[in-house]
């Protein structure tokens, strides 16, 4: 084994005595020199670069013996993408170990595949040694060459066309190949050139028909919105018609009960009733005011009053008439129900409940 690990041209590796290389580690001695770490780390800068240049030629190598089963079989083996191998096998085919430099990585190549085998041959040597980046020695060669090889079939002048889903799965179900895109691009190319006059005005009238059909659709449903809007103002002016109504009718009911008040309260002005305190009552200095009083005094209230003559100050004051009132206040309560109508509610109810005749129900209420 030689002092330090190197990479010869023929891309032979060796590691110094100190050094011990495994696929998950490199351990490194302690006897190892200052120089020889020094030249290591090179090598393992170089190494490290130059395994993206070796991917590429063995991707070309499966491609050239199998063809696409033999990038399937790299991109298994190597836990690559196919589309980085194509891309890398393209690169090994263009630069071949010949035309390669040590300072020029799968990058720096990939950009310059584009440009004529003639143009590299003669301009890359002039630059190589100046360390540029992918893209500025790509720019370089753009600037060198007068123009960009990459643009005549990069800037295509194509659009995008929206086609449904079910139309899309059926050209996919018939496409002779995996990109659906061009073959859907061959076959409009292929009826633009076959397609007959007829054809062509079949196509004219569906297309008329159908913008027609999107017109009404759209007016339709432009209309409907505007119903739905229109309902909403519609539903929104009816409540808050309806909110002004209620509050018009309340403020006209506050406006009635407050006049009756004030009314009443005129009826009634000076005038107290007895409720034990002879100081606090009206008194009057005969029945017949009192009398007078109480009438006015019943008809604010809505309750019957009476005048009478106190036998404390000896005077007439006006009071609740009690006898009319609690008369008054029976008359308002509904009538008793008399004994023979509560029992045959009662029997009634029980029957129901048993679910048995009603002569079977009172017999049974009579034992």
């Amino acid at each position: 084994m030689t002092t330090a690990l190197t990479v010869q041209p023929q891309r032979h590796l060796q590691l110094p005595d100190s050094c011990l290389f495994a696929p998950t580690e490199l351990q490194i001695g302690s006897e190892i020199s200052q120089t020889e770490f020094s030249r290591l780390g090179k090598a393992l800068a170089s190494v490290d670069q130059a395994s993206d240049l070796w991917a590429c030629d063995y991707a070309l190598a499966g491609q050239k013996h199998w063809g696409d089963e033999g990038l399937k079989l790299a991109a298994t083996a190597t836990k690559l993408s196919l589309g980085y191998l194509k891309v890398g096998a393209r690169i090994a085919e263009r630069f071949d170990p010949t035309r390669r430099f040590p300072n020029l990585t799968r990058e720096h190549y990939r950009g310059l595949c584009c440009f004529p085998v003639e143009f590299t041959d003669a301009w890359l040597p002039t630059v190589v040694e100046k360390g540029f980046g992918a893209k500025t020695l790509r720019a370089l060669a753009v600037e060198a060459f007068g123009s960009d090889p990459k643009i005549g079939y990069t800037r295509k002048q194509k659009r995008g066309v929206r086609i449904s889903t079910t139309l899309y799965a059926q050209f996919q179900e018939r496409s002779p190949i995996t990109k659906v895109a061009i073959f859907i691009e061959q076959v409009l190319e292929d009826w633009m050139s076959t397609a007959t006059t007829i054809e062509h005005e079949r196509v004219a009238a569906a297309l008329e028909m159908r913008g027609e059909w999107n017109h009404q659709r759209i007016v339709a449903e432009r209309n409907r919105k505007k119903a739905e809007k229109l309902a909403v103002k519609e539903a929104a002016a009816a409540r808050a018609k309806a909110r002004y109504e209620e509050r018009k009718a309340a403020r006209e009911r506050a406006a009635e009960c407050e006049k009756k008040l004030m009314d009443a309260s005129k009826q009634v002005r000076g005038i107290e009733p007895f409720y034990g305190a002879c100081l606090r009552a009206s008194q009057y200095a005969s029945i017949e005011g009192a009398v007078l009083a109480a009438e006015k005094y019943s008809t604010a209230k809505g309750y019957p009053f009476e005048g009478f003559e106190c036998e404390k100050c000896k005077s007439f004051h006006i009071r609740v008439d009690e006898k009319k009132f609690e008369a008054a206040r029976i008359a308002a309560r509904e009538p008793r129900p008399t004994y023979a109508e509560r029992r045959t509610k009662q029997e009634a109810a029980c029957s129901e409940s048993l679910h048995i005749p009603t002569h079977s129900a009172r017999a049974w209420v009579d034992f």
